[in-house]
C-alpha cells in the first residue's frame, strides 16, 4: 500500500509497532443459515470480513421518493450479530426476537461466524432462537462448513468467550470495577461496539437502554475501563483507584447521611423554637450556645425549674396547711362537746332510771349489790319509811334536771362546735380547689415543659450526630485529597503514553476540521475522557459526534496499532452518521481509517479491523471493494440481510 501523510506527527513520527501484526481479535466471516446445514439453500448470507477497513453501505436512492432504501434493512441486525457471537446474551431486542421467530423461514435460523483469535481460528454457531441460545457452541477450526456438518471437538461457546477474554485483557493488570466485580472482555466489548440507540453522543457512553444486553456500566465505570484498556492504569494505580472510589463511597454515605439528618434538624427546630419562646433569629445551632449562652435542653431544664419552684411557692403561699390545722381542732372541739352531750344523757338516763325504782321500790335501786351487809341496802331499809324519803327523791329530781339543762347546753355547744368544723371544712374545700386549679395549670405547663426538654434532648442528640457527620466529611474531604494527590502521582508514571494518545488524538482533529483544531486526552479520577477544543462543538451534534466520539475511538485504535495500551484493535461503528452528522464530516473518517491502513506495506500484516454500517456513500474511492464488503438494499427483499422482511 501507499504510505501514508496523515499519520505523520510532529512530535514523533507514527507508525505500526513491529510486534502488532494482526488484531487481537478479528472476525473473518459471518454466514446466515436458516437451519443448522451447510449447504447452499440453507445460506441466507455469507459476508467475508477483512482486516483494515470494512463498509457495509445501504444503496442510494437515484431519485427523490419511493421505499427508503437505507433503513430497515439489518444493518444494525448485522452488528448485533457479530456482538452475539463475541459474548452478548442476545442478538436483539425482544422485538426483533419475536419478530424472527413469527416469520417463516427464519424460525431456525443460525449465525455462524469466523474469527481469529491470538491467531488461532475460531468457528462460533448461536442460534437467533432465544430457546436455544444454550445450544451455542464452538471449535478451533477454519472451516465453518465442517464445523455446521460435523463438529469435531465441539466446545460450549463460553470456551470462545474465555479464550478471548484472555487474549484481551490476559496482559492488562486485574481491575476491579467500583461496583466490587472484575472488569473483563464483554466490559471491553461494549465500548468496541456502542449501540445505534446510544446516539454516539459522550465518549463513555455506550449502551442504551433499550439495547436488552444485560447489565451495563455507568459512564465512570466506562471511562476507567477506556483507561485500563489503553494501558493507562498500572497495579498500583488500580489499588489506589479502589481506595479511592472506597473513599468516595463512604463520603456519599456520610453525606447522604448527614443531609438526610440535617434536613430532620430543619424540620424539627422551628416548631421547637417556637415551643421554646426563642427569639426568631435564633440561629439552629442543636447542642451549640444558641440563646442566651443556653441550649435548647438547658432553656427547657432551667423553665422546668422555675416552674417547680413556683409550684413549690404556691403551696406555701396557700392556707390549706393552716386550714386543715384549724379543721384539725375544729372537729376535734366538735368531738370533745358531742363526747359531753353524751356524757349528760347517760346521766340523765340513769337518774331517771334511779328516780323511776326508788319510787317504786326503795331498795331496788340497790338490789345488784351482792355485799350481805351493803351499807347502802340497811339505809334504804331505814329510809323505807323514812319520813325524809321525799327529800332524797326531790334531790334526785333536782338532779335531774341539772343534768338536762346541762345536756340541752352540751347540744347548744356541739351543734355550735359542728357548724365550726363545716365551715372549716368549707373553707379548706374552697381553698384545695383554688389551689389543685392554680396546680393544674402549672403542672400542665410542667409536663409540656418536660416533653419539651425530652425533644430538645433529641434534637441535640440529633444536632451533635450532623455535627459529627460534617467532621467525618472533612475528615474524608482530606483523605479524598490526599487519595487524588496520589494518584496523580501515580499517573505521571504514564506521562508519555497519554501524551503520545494526546498527539494522535489531536492529529485526528487537524485532519478533520483543519490545522487550528485542538484537543487532548485526559487521565483522571474519573478514568479516559477526549476533551477536544469547546470552539470544534458548541453547539453541533454533528460536530459532538465527530470530537467527543469517532475521532477518540479511532485514535485509541490509532494508538493500539502504534503500540500503546491493549486495545484489541476491532472497532464497529453502527451507523454513527444517521442525520446526525455532516456527510465530508463523516467521510473524512473513512479516509483516516483508509490512511491508517495504508500505513502497513503488506496488507496481510495490518493489525487492526474496522467495521462500519453507513447509510451514505463513501468516498468515491472507498466505494467499491475491497473496503465495501457489503450493500444492503431495503426496495426489495433480496436486499435485506435476512432476505425477508420481519
Amino acid at each position: 500500500m501507499a504510505s501514508s501523510t496523515l499519520f505523520s506527527l510532529d512530535a514523533e513520527p507514527f507508525k505500526p509497532a513491529e510486534d502488532r501484526t494482526q488484531p487481537v481479535v478479528w472476525i473473518k466471516r459471518l454466514v446466515i443459515l436458516s437451519n443448522l446445514d451447510s449447504s447452499k439453500s440453507s445460506v441466507i448470507r455469507d459476508i467475508e470480513f477483512r482486516r483494515g477497513l470494512n463498509i457495509i453501505k445501504t444503496k442510494q436512492m437515484k431519485v427523490q421518493g419511493g421505499p427508503v432504501a437505507g433503513h430497515s434493512v439489518g444493518k444494525t441486525l448485522l452488528m448485533r450479530m457479530i456482538r452475539y457471537s463475541l459474548g452478548e446474551p442476545t442478538f436483539g431486542t425482544e422485538q426483533t426476537q419475536d419478530a424472527l421467530l413469527k416469520t417463516k423461514g427464519l424460525k431456525r435460523v443460525v449465525a455462524v461466524t469466523h474469527w481469529c483469535v491470538a491467531g488461532t481460528d475460531w468457528i462460533v454457531v448461536r442460534p437467533l432462537q432465544v430457546v436455544g441460545a444454550d445450544e451455542s457452541y464452538c471449535e478451533m477450526n477454519s472451516r465453518w462448513q465442517d464445523v455446521v456438518d460435523n463438529p469435531q471437538q465441539r466446545q460450549p461457546h463460553r470456551v470462545f468467550v474465555d479464550a478471548v477474554n484472555d487474549s484481551v485483557v490476559s496482559e492488562l493488570p486485574d481491575f476491579t470495577l467500583a461496583r466490587g466485580r472484575d472488569a473483563k472482555w464483554q466490559d471491553v466489548l461494549a465500548w468496541l461496539s456502542r449501540d445505534y440507540q446510544c446516539g454516539y453522543r459522550k465518549a463513555n457512553d455506550w449502551r442504551h437502554e433499550d439495547s436488552n444486553t444485560g447489565a451495563s456500566l455507568d459512564r465512570d465505570e466506562n471511562s476507567s475501563v477506556m483507561q485500563w484498556v489503553m494501558g493507562l492504569l498500572t497495579p498500583d494505580e488500580i489499588a489506589l483507584r479502589l481506595k479511592h472510589t472506597s473513599l468516595l463511597r463512604k463520603r456519599a454515605d456520610t453525606k447522604r447521611t448527614a443531609e438526610r439528618e440535617q434536613q430532620r434538624l430543619k424540620t424539627l427546630w422551628e416548631p421547637l423554637r417556637e415551643r421554646l419562646k426563642l427569639p426568631d433569629d435564633t440561629p439552629l445551632e442543636g447542642d451549640q450556645k444558641s440563646f442566651d449562652s443556653s441550649t435548647p435542653t438547658h432553656v427547657a431544664k432551667e423553665k422546668l425549674k422555675s416552674l417547680r419552684r413556683l409550684r413549690k411557692e404556691r403551696i406555701a403561699e396557700s392556707q390549706v396547711e393552716e386550714l386543715r390545722s384549724k379543721l384539725t381542732e375544729a372537729r376535734n372541739t366538735a368531738a370533745d362537746a358531742l363526747a359531753t352531750v353524751r356524757e349528760h344523757g347517760a346521766e340523765i338516763k340513769l337518774l331517771t332510771k334511779q328516780i323511776g325504782e326508788y319510787e317504786a321500790d326503795p331498795l331496788k335501786p340497790y338490789a345488784r349489790c351482792r355485799a350481805s351487809d351493803c351499807w347502802m341496802k340497811q339505809r334504804a331499809k331505814r329510809n323505807a319509811h323514812d319520813p325524809a324519803r321525799d327529800d332524797h327523791l326531790s334531790d334526785l329530781r333536782s338532779q335531774l334536771d341539772d343534768a338536762k339543762s346541762n345536756l340541752k347546753s352540751a347540744k347548744r355547744t356541739a351543734s355550735k362546735r359542728n357548724r365550726n368544723v363545716q365551715t372549716a371544712e368549707s373553707g379548706l374545700e374552697a381553698e384545695e380547689e383554688r389551689l389543685a386549679k392554680e396546680l393544674s395549670g402549672i403542672d400542665q405547663d410542667i409536663g409540656r415543659w418536660r416533653a419539651l426538654d425530652k425533644e430538645a434532648t433529641k434534637f441535640e442528640t440529633l444536632a451533635s450526630k450532623v455535627r459529627q457527620r460534617n467532621s467525618s466529611l472533612k475528615r474524608a474531604d482530606r483523605k479524598i485529597e490526599n487519595s487524588r494527590e496520589t494518584l496523580d502521582e501515580a499517573r505521571k508514571k504514564h506521562y508519555r503514553k497519554l501524551r503520545r494518545l494526546s498527539d494522535v488524538y489531536e492529529h485526528i482533529l487537524k485532519e478533520i476540521f483543519g490545522p487550528e483544531a485542538r484537543g487532548k486526552v485526559r487521565a483522571d479520577g474519573n478514568g479516559l475522557q477526549p476533551v477536544p477544543d469547546p470552539r470544534l462543538a458548541p453547539t453541533g451534534a454533528a460536530l459532538s459526534v465527530m470530537t467527543t466520539v469517532l475521532a477518540f475511538d479511532v485514535s485509541s485504535l490509532a494508538a493500539s496499532v502504534s503500540g500503546i495500551g491493549q486495545h484489541p484493535r476491532l472497532l464497529l461503528h453502527d451507523s454513527p452518521r444517521e442525520g446526525d452528522m455532516e456527510g465530508p464530516l463523516f467521510r473524512r473518517l473513512f479516509e483516516i481509517v483508509f490512511e491508517l491502513e495504508s500505513l502497513f506495506t503488506d496488507p496481510d500484516d495490518v493489525s487492526f479491523q474496522y467495521i462500519v454500517t453507513t447509510t451514505s456513500n463513501p468516498p468515491t474511492r472507498l466505494a467499491k471493494k475491497p473496503y465495501v464488503i457489503e450493500t444492503l438494499d431495503a426496495t426489495n427483499d433480496a436486499g435485506r440481510l435476512m432476505r425477508k422482511r420481519f
